[in-house]
């Protein structure tokens, strides 16, 4: 009895495995490849999407037995819609060279038939327009969902915010990231994304098929790709390497963007008109840690009484057939003077008449000087000394500064006019040097003419200006 009890208990149990083998038979084994199909079809589906892309790159730079470490981090929050293809991002960049860290923001729509971007950045806002191509704004990094051959599901899921996530690792083309990382590439060059390959790991939601998160390591791809890019601009023995370069994309949520319109201040700002300069080229141009830091100037007011606010960029400078250019009037009055190019340097792209710019010619590694000429008035002696050393109460207060030195203000004779001046040097984050000299002279009609020359080092002391630069930039101001 007892072995029959033991047989009949041994048939029940291989049934229900039998049954439980039949049914699992029955259901579809997820692999790589079932999953981002479904994924990808999943993602046709969606119109718009919310998320977060991060990136932290680490350089390293060496010229001529000098080198240097440079960080640069971005985190953007980016919205983005299918129909009409659109894209809003904010978010922050910050590089520890100069101790930049500011705020980034931009729109990317379609106008008249063209992709028009609105790029804002240091307070500036650029537009750009180029012929629209096929695909939308999400395109760019979904697009690697289309394909899961090249991919590896692992055995073990993972837990994310309490969501169990397949991890799926392989190999993409460089050409799903050429949308998202279109501004960024406008800093480095002309790079050929599609001749990349990246390592990627891909995070699936379990339950709802949709991603959670991507990983893609660009280091080195864009190693190799630095390199030919120095060597094409014939950089002499600059190296530049790419140690680390690690992007993280956040899934946030999907369908619950409402339309991305572009305020009109922003296209006011923008002047309407095509730039095709970059706005973090720009910035990084003419950089200085303390822009944040606000003037002490007093208002300034036109003739009919209404502020104005002049916009850098919108007026290229006049140049003169004696090769001066002219500097009209930062507040739009009916005022100019000629500006001769200082010997040893050039003009800058970024220069506009109303703020005559120009750079050193020398090259030297990891030192620049800046230089740049305003026309104002309304200014006495006092309040203009006052505005150059007011920023010296900020660096003493900021412990990123040390090594704070001020040259109390001089007068000088340049062709027989009257020109004052102010030094002042510090350091940086410990390893950024700067040289600000604020130089200034009146006009016989109350004009003051300005000139702001900046030399910058990185882990040496400045070496290059002294109070001569006074008389190279002053001898060239003609009315």
């Amino acid at each position: 009895m007892k072995a029959k009890k033991y047989c009949r208990l041994f048939l029940a149990v291989a049934l229900v495995l039998l049954l439980m083998s039949a049914s699992g038979c029955g259901k579809e084994k997820v692999t790589a490849k079932s999953l981002m199909e479904e994924v990808s079809a999943n993602m046709e589906e969606v119109e718009s999407a919310r998320m977060n892309l991060k990136a932290d790159i680490t350089m390293g730079m060496k010229q001529s037995g000098i080198s240097m470490d440079l960080e640069m981090n971005m985190d953007m929050d980016i919205e983005s819609t299918k129909d009409p293809a659109a894209a809003y991002i904010k978010g922050n960049l910050s590089m520890n060279l100069m101790g930049i860290n500011m705020e980034m923001e931009s729109y990317s729509v379609v106008e008249d038939g063209k992709a028009v971007s609105y790029a804002g950045m240091a307070g500036e806002w650029t537009r750009t327009e180029a012929p629209i191509e096929n695909g939308s704004e999400m395109a760019g990094i979904n697009g690697m969902f289309a394909d899961g051959t090249s991919f590896d599901l692992q055995k073990k899921t993972e837990k994310i915010d309490g969501r169990e996530v397949y991890v799926l690792e392989g190999e993409i083309s460089g050409r799903y990231m050429e949308d998202v990382m279109e501004d960024m590439s406008g800093t480095m060059g002309d790079i050929d994304w599609s001749d990349m390959t990246m390592d990627v790991v891909l995070k699936i939601d379990a339950k709802t098929k949709m991603p959670v998160e991507a990983v893609m390591d660009c280091g080195d791809a864009l190693s190799g790709l630095m390199e030919g890019a120095m060597a094409a601009a014939g950089a002499g023995d600059a190296e530049v390497s790419i140690d680390d370069f690690i992007m993280t994309c956040t899934y946030e949520s999907f369908d619950d963007v409402d339309e991305i319109v572009v305020p009109e201040s922003v296209k006011k700002a923008a002047g309407g008109s095509s730039n095709t300069q970059s706005s973090l080229d720009s910035f990084l141009n003419n950089s200085e840690p303390q822009s944040d830091i606000p003037s002490s100037l007093p208002e300034q007011e036109t003739e009919s009484g209404q502020e104005s606010e002049a916009e850098s960029g919108d007026t290229a400078p006049l140049q003169n057939a004696d090769g001066t250019y002219t500097l009209t009037h930062f507040f739009g009055k009916d005022s100019s003077v000629n500006v001769a190019v200082p010997e040893g340097y050039e003009v800058s792209p970024y220069s506009d008449s109303e703020y005559l710019t120009f750079t050193d010619t020398s090259d030297q590694p990891f030192n620049d000087i800046y230089i740049g000429y305003m026309l104002d008035d309304d200014y006495t002696e006092e309040e203009m000394e006052e505005y150059y050393i007011s920023d010296v109460e900020y660096y003493e207060k900021d412990d990123s500064y040390s090594d704070v030195e001020v040259q109390e203000k001089k007068t000088v004779n340049v062709d027989g006019r009257d020109v004052s001046y102010v030094k002042i040097s510090y350091v940086y984050e410990k390893d950024s040097y700067y040289v600000d000299y604020g130089i200034w002279t009146f006009l016989p009609d109350g004009g003051v003419v300005q000139c702001e020359v900046t030399e910058t080092s990185y882990q040496t002391p400045c070496s290059v200006l002294d109070d001569s630069i006074v008389e190279t930039v002053m001898s060239g101001i003609s009315e």
